[in-house]
């Protein structure tokens, strides 16, 4: 086993200790002993848990509990540490006394509510806790007294706020506000009053953290070209300094005590790892303090603890994005909402991200294009290696029917066939394949109207020609068919409408066809005699053998299981899983899809991060089909797939 490492200071000298066993060594505190130096939170022991650095160099485990711990924060008195924890069946704010005699200190839960509570942030005085409940339907900042079973809501809007950072004199509470789509930092006083914003308009902005005499302010923000830095601001507005210029995705900055250090998560070598950078000198390298396997995170140094120098030969130089080579023979991917997320498909192993454009929004007038939207998907996924499946779907106004919803499929295909020659043409060699339009076979999707396959197949065949007119190379998937058993009310059963597609001709005019074989909650083993399992696929394929089409392959542009949640979730309540159920399911899909069936090519989950954006309340059922928490950090389906995907 590889040994693996992190920097400490012994005695007043410096070593680097070299310990096996799932990157560390684990040592169980089972007597009274001063508090750890730091602590972060891993994912190392198959769940996340709160890890710690003694005093002596050791390791240890902080909690370790089968559901999972993140976010640690540390008291003024570096006594107590508050963390996010799951352990309840919810997502709640936990205190633990880390100076408890024991073998383990119990932590107790600070917060109850059936809602998400994360991401907490200590008062100086160690008798409040700022953090992000999601209780009124979308993330807010709220405070609440250890003493109290209540919480002070302290901001009131229909965005996301997160991400609180209590200043050390007691005065402010910074955060990270989404506005009008664009996320800066905000301050408020602790009793709900005077919100502000922090930093200049030019300037977007997360992760605020505090220098120790309240001066000035730490973020992680990015420029003109999106490029992420962490900046120093303070004490007045102008005097804002780019300390640091990353490569890749950083995140969860911290200031330690004595003023001297910056922590933050980067994934610059293929892994999450912890990191310190010096806040002055001119030295402003960062330096590695963790190299492991799983997704370390959080770094808190110990308000009472004097942070270490690490070792020059430590220093962890900047490096573009790693990028795992795709199966070539087999295409694995995700959907995603957050192009600032689009690294983790690498991290999980996966070649292939799918996201979405809207033909209404790219072209609110005939031949007016406002492209903002695909250019940021193609430079984000292209920055990062990723191949591109592009859905696009929605009709502009002027395009469709009075009256009609977006989803309303052209009334001219010829307007259809002229914006899907303009994409192509524009991206041509940056996307890879496109969707075109999605679940075709359900009423909502066809402007709630009567799904058509004759009048569906001729859009095919103008985004088709267009095309491959434009970008040969570039694949054309059907839309994803939803899987409706012999169809209802509000859909046509995906088996006959595949084959009203063919009786139209629609043969020759895509690439694969596309599948949305959701199982409604069952397992993917499991075979529904309606159809309502993932080897509905199967049936899907006969049919394309019955017209002679057994050469073209199917993807799978969506598969996932909505989790359980304590909000009404509609239609999606009756079939959610477990947490781990999900993660169970997810694997073994993603395994069978690719080993039993050699006529599906591709499977792309769903979905990686719809939980963590601004633009869906925390009751959208979507949310829950994610495998990232609303904090960002990995729900168990994440760990597992990634373990599974990136083990030869």
């Amino acid at each position: 086993m590889k040994k693996k490492y992190i920097v400490a200071t012994i005695a007043g000298g410096l070593a680097i200790l070299f310990i096996v066993a799932l990157g560390f060594l684990y040592h169980n505190q089972t007597k009274k002993l001063p508090p750890p130096i730091y602590a972060f939170a891993s994912d190392r022991s198959g769940n996340g848990d709160i890890f710690g650095l003694n005093r002596d160099g050791d390791l240890i485990s902080l909690t370790d509990d089968p559901s999972a711990d993140w976010d640690p924060a540390w008291s003024a008195d570096g006594s107590m540490l508050a963390f996010t924890s799951h352990r309840s069946g919810n997502s709640d704010i936990w205190l633990l006394n880390v100076v408890e005699t024991g073998d383990k200190a119990v932590p107790h839960n600070l917060t109850a509510d059936p809602a998400w509570d994360y991401s907490p942030s200590w008062s100086p005085s160690g008798q409040s806790v700022a953090f992000v409940s999601e209780r009124d339907g979308d993330p807010e900042i709220f405070v609440q007294n250890l003493e109290s079973n209540s919480a002070l809501q302290l901001t009131f809007n229909n965005e996301m706020d997160h991400l609180p950072a209590w200043s050390p004199d007691g005065k402010m509470i910074a955060f990270a506000a989404v506005r009008d789509g664009v996320e800066r930092i905000h301050l408020i006083r602790p009793d709900g009053t005077d919100e502000q914003f922090a930093t200049p308009p030019s300037i977007k902005g997360t992760s605020p953290a505090w220098s120790p005499d309240s001066q000035r302010l730490a973020f992680i923000g990015w420029d003109e070209q999106d490029q992420p830095g962490i900046y120093l601001m303070g004490p007045g507005e102008t005097d804002l300094q780019l300390r640091y210029q990353a490569r890749s995705w950083i995140g969860s900055l911290d200031w330690s005590a004595d003023g001297e250090w910056l922590t933050f998560t980067a994934w610059d070598s293929g892994n999450h790892e912890v990191y310190a950078l010096p806040a002055e000198g001119v030295d402003g390298y960062p330096l590695r303090l963790t190299v492991d396997d799983a997704w370390d995170d959080f770094l808190v140094v110990n308000p009472q603890a004097p942070f270490f120098d690490a070792p020059h030969d430590n220093v962890a130089q900047a490096a573009p994005a790693i990028s795992l080579p795709p199966d070539e023979q087999f295409f694995t991917g995700a959907n995603i909402a957050d192009l600032s997320m689009t690294y983790l498909i690498n991290d999980l192993g996966l070649g292939w991200g799918k996201s979405y454009v809207n033909w209404a929004t790219v072209e609110p007038e005939p031949g007016e294009f406002r492209w903002i939207d695909p250019d940021n998907i193609t430079k984000a996924m292209g920055d990062q290696q990723i191949k591109i499946l592009m859905r696009v779907h929605g009709t502009p106004a002027w395009a469709r029917p009075a009256n009609s919803s977006y989803t309303h499929p052209p009334q001219d295909m010829d307007d259809f066939g002229r914006f899907m020659s303009a994409l192509a043409t524009r991206y041509k060699g940056k996307v890879a394949a496109y969707e075109i339009w999605n679940e075709p076979n359900l009423n909502y999707e066809w402007g709630n109207g009567q799904p058509d396959p004759a009048a569906y197949t001729e859009m095919l065949k103008a985004a088709y020609t267009a095309v491959k007119a434009a970008d040969p190379e570039a694949l054309v998937i059907t839309g994803g068919l939803a899987t409706t058993g012999d169809g209802s009310a509000t859909a046509v059963g995906d088996l006959a409408f595949l084959q009203g597609m063919y009786d139209a001709g629609a043969k020759g005019y895509f690439d694969a066809v596309g599948s949305h074989p959701y199982t409604f909650g069952r397992s993917p083993d499991e075979i529904d005699l309606w159809g309502l399992s993932l080897s509905r696929v199967e049936e899907q394929y006969e049919v394309m053998q019955d017209n002679d089409d057994g050469q073209t392959r199917v993807w799978v542009t969506e598969l996932g299981w909505v989790i359980a949640s304590n909000w009404d979730l509609g239609e999606h309540q009756a079939i959610a899983v477990s947490q781990t159920q999900q993660a169970k399911y997810l694997t073994a899909a993603f395994e069978k899809l690719e080993n039993d069936w050699p006529f599906v090519q591709a499977v792309f989950l769903f979905n990686l991060d719809f939980s963590t954006v601004a633009w869906y309340p925390s009751a959208e059922p979507m949310r829950w089909y994610a495998i990232l928490n609303p904090d960002r950090t990995p729900r168990p389906a994440y760990t597992e797939l990634r373990l599974s995907r990136r083990t030869p």
